[in-house]
């Protein structure tokens, strides 16, 4: 793994500005009011150097994956109001080999579970406030929506072997242990982040960190991957 540049922790965040020209109708020439603005960018918090002998490096036969070690995700995330009372744990190697193809088997599934639990929620709201013209529309879109999701998945099943992995282990109050995993995909990599990939939890908004990243939980005592529901 190539580091570029300071070791020493230090938090970066790159805004990436893109305007996004709407289609010309005619030949009528386009002003800047016409424009749609939208900003994105990626934030890395670099692990402290004094951490870099603790990071270990998984290889797979198509990608490979990074385990920080508990005192970086007490680092990244210790400070977060939404983390709660949680304590932080370093994965083991061999376990995280176990899992990975237990998260490729699980996706498709848990992707299900969590936009079934979406799209229930929206549906009760709508129910509650007798909003029948929307609710309507909502129960179309859903079904559109898992026609979609049933034809889609088992490709994107497929090509997660092909994404790197981040993997932070906690525990929540409750004492369940679980494994947060971020799956990404430097396919393409316009930003250049896969210098940082192992010194760095990606963060970022809008853009590419929307379209080729994702975020999961494994539950390490249930063998079960789950998306958000720990939360």
């Amino acid at each position: 793994m190539v580091v570029v540049g300071d070791a020493m922790r230090h938090i970066t965040t790159i805004l990436f500005f893109l305007t996004l020209i709407g289609c010309k109708t005619q030949n009528k020439k386009q002003t800047k009011e016409d424009s749609f603005y939208v900003i994105h960018g990626v934030a890395i918090d670099r692990i402290d150097s004094s951490l870099l002998n603790k990071i270990q490096f998984v290889s797979f036969e198509y990608s490979e994956g990074v385990i920080f070690p508990a005192e970086y995700g007490e680092q990244k995330f210790g400070n977060n109001m939404w983390w709660g009372k949680r304590t932080f744990f370093t994965p083991d190697t061999n376990l995280i080999k176990q899992i990975d193809t237990a998260i490729i088997n699980q996706y498709c599934v848990a992707m299900k579970h969590f936009n079934d639990a979406v799209w229930g929620r929206t549906i009760e709201n709508l129910e509650d406030d007798n909003e029948k013209v929307s609710l309507a529309t909502a129960k179309q879109q859903m079904a559109e929506d898992k026609k979609r999701f049933e034809k889609t998945c088992p490709q994107l099943q497929k090509e997660l072997e092909y994404h790197d992995k981040q993997y932070i282990g906690f525990v929540t109050e409750e004492g369940e242990r679980i494994i947060y995993i971020q799956l990404l995909d430097f396919g393409q990599d316009p930003y250049k982040l896969k210098p940082v990939f192992g010194v760095s939890w990606i963060d970022g908004w809008h853009g590419w960190f929307e379209t080729n990243t994702n975020r999961i939980h494994y539950h390490i005592d249930k063998k079960l991957l789950t998306i958000n529901e720990d939360l």
